[in-house]
């Protein structure tokens, strides 16, 4: 909403539309806060608010007390808490069930006050974990504590389908990989992990991409924006290293740049021209701009003065990130426009 009534103060700087077309226009496309949906906000703000203190209340308190207390009473402690939470999210999940029943408009799903029990049983499950972990000293590798994690949470993030949760059990994912690339890193080298990491993070992009367009389940906006900045920044620093160290590994060095290339432009074509999205493509084009800095200099640091080198490589870098947020800027004007377009279109037609 925030780009279609900027977009709607542009054309009516520009002369588009009067001020009474635009009046119509706001009218139309959004709804002015009152008090009832300004206490909604806030109660809403102060639940989850409410919510991640309790769990992390529950943790530091273990930390603080952990000498003071016993082993029965550590786990007595963080069970009740635990139940507590997870009965406090059937109660909620089912009134809102009954609620949906008379009002088919309001969402199980996304950021609801039963997701938000649901996330502290996320967060005292791995406290849980960990505590099991001090207390008996299962397991030497810490990367199995996030995978077992990751794992245990898995049922609820898919019951919520809320980011929040989604975007927990990814970061877990990611984290337990590290640790454990950490301790086996023997087996493969760096470029092959980095490898690794780019396209579990570029799946996990596509998969909420496609499956969050067919149910609000797999909704998860964080989720997206989170994966598709890993998988890139992956992908960029791969490229740009093997530009400077090619890798001896020939497979994996046309696998890195076919995969790279795909992606751009798969992306560019999915999102300029379906999705009509403005961040994966900055994404793209400022990757681009990247690895093309890597290629230059790589090239001309060979055979060329330095200091002539890094003002033409300074040069290249302001020219094209101005270029790019130039084009970004008109998508984003045009991508506002369209979506316009089909508000208005979509008002018409419920009038009609």
């Amino acid at each position: 909403m925030r780009n279609l009534t900027s977009q709607v103060y542009e054309w009516l700087e520009q002369g588009h539309i009067t001020s009474t077309q635009a009046n119509d226009l706001f009218r139309q496309l959004s709804v002015p806060p009152n008090a009832v949906r300004w206490r909604s906000l806030l109660a809403q703000l102060l639940q989850w608010a409410g919510a991640l203190s309790f769990a992390c209340g529950v943790i530091f308190f273990f930390a603080f007390n952990w000498q003071s207390l016993e082993r029965m009473s550590k786990f007595a402690l963080i069970e009740a808490a635990l139940l507590i939470s997870l009965v406090s999210f059937i109660w909620l999940y089912y009134r809102s069930a009954s609620k949906r029943l008379v009002d088919p408009a309001q969402s199980l799903f996304g950021a609801t006050l039963a997701n938000a029990a649901l996330l502290v049983v996320s967060l005292l499950v791995g406290g849980l974990l960990a505590l099991v972990g001090q207390t008996y000293q299962t397991g030497a590798d810490p990367w199995q504590l996030f995978a077992i994690w990751a794992l245990a949470i898995l049922p609820f993030a898919w019951v919520a389908g809320f980011d929040g949760l989604w975007l927990l059990l990814v970061g877990l994912v990611n984290l337990s990989l590290g640790l454990y690339v950490d301790t086996t890193s023997y087996w493969l080298d760096e470029q092959q992990w980095l490898f690794i990491f780019a396209v579990i993070n570029l799946t996990l992009y596509y998969g909420f991409v496609f499956l969050g367009s067919t149910s609000k389940r797999w909704h998860a906006p964080l989720v997206q924006y989170s994966t598709s900045l890993a998988a890139m920044a992956c992908f960029t620093l791969l490229v740009c290293w093997m530009i400077f160290e090619p890798s001896d590994a020939k497979p994996l060095l046309v696998g890195v740049w076919a995969g790279y290339i795909v992606h751009l432009l798969f992306g560019f074509w999915w999102f300029r021209y379906k999705r009509l999205q403005v961040y994966p493509l900055a994404l793209g084009g400022f990757s681009l701009i990247t690895v093309g800095a890597a290629l230059l200099t790589e090239l001309l640091f060979h055979d060329t003065d330095p200091i002539g080198g890094f003002l033409f490589i300074g040069l290249y870098i302001i020219l094209a990130s101005t270029g790019l947020s130039s084009v970004l800027r008109r998508l984003h004007r045009q991508f506002s426009v369209d979506l316009m377009q089909n508000v208005c279109a979509s008002e018409g037609l419920h009038h009609e």
